[in-house]
């Protein structure tokens, strides 16, 4: 009995010397005395998962299954009709210009049309130029009759 406690001792303290070389073997570096540049580049994080939507978001969580709980059928059919309200609202919005801004594009449209007249009446001296060909017109043959002519060699 007394031998085998000698044993066990002698095996912690081996244990813990072998524990203790161990330890210092480890190289340890000081992080605030070494002064690192930054690094010149910059990553961007692009995530790999599929961001979902608001109306994706608004379907997760509780559902209600062949009016199982009309509970959650009632919210959930008030959430989507907030959610319909609002996406109406935001592209009428959106869609929407003020007085003050249609004032200030028929005001530039008009100044544009006007220095482009003043500018073709100057070039041609008063006088508008009238275009010769129409441009919505399909084209018209050419001389070959249609046929497709070899080129010379």
């Amino acid at each position: 009995f007394m031998q085998r406690q000698q044993e066990q001792e002698t095996r912690d303290k081996l244990v813990k010397e072998q524990n203790r070389i161990v330890t210092e073997a480890h190289w340890v570096i000081d992080q605030a005395a070494v002064d690192l540049p930054k690094p010149k580049f910059q990553v961007d994080y692009e995530p790999s998962f599929l961001q979902m939507t608001s109306t994706e978001r608004s379907s997760v969580g509780r559902m209600s299954f062949q009016k199982f709980n009309s509970a959650v059928e009632k919210s959930a059919s008030q959430a989507a009709g907030e959610q319909q309200l609002e996406r109406e609202l935001k592209r009428q919005r959106q869609s929407e210009i003020s007085d003050d801004e249609m004032a200030k594009e028929m005001g530039r449209s008009n100044k544009a049309k006007k220095t482009k007249e003043a500018a073709a009446k100057s070039s041609n001296g008063g006088q508008s130029k009238k275009p010769t060909t129409n441009r919505r017109a399909p084209p018209k043959p050419s001389s070959g009759g249609g046929k497709f002519m070899k080129p010379k060699e």
